[in-house]
């Protein structure tokens, strides 16, 4: 096998301490917008407005009945 010489030297020192600079950094990513409510949520609360609204109908056709009988 044939050695392959670089462009760099590596250098070991004799005495002292041998340091390593390998610094990890953060990588910053996109951000993940989440929602406010959930989607469960939403629905729950769609179908809380849809029963209420069912209920006033029914409560403005009593009211209604009760007016043209008396």
């Amino acid at each position: 096998m044939a050695e392959v010489k670089s462009m760099i030297r590596e250098v070991l020192p004799k005495q002292g301490q041998l340091s390593v600079e390998d610094v990890t950094t953060m990588v910053l990513c996109k951000p993940k917008l989440l929602p406010l409510k959930s989607f469960t949520l939403e629905k729950l609360e769609k179908m809380q407005q849809v029963a209420q609204n069912t209920i006033r109908q029914q409560e403005m056709a009593e009211k209604e009945e009760r007016q043209m009988t008396h």
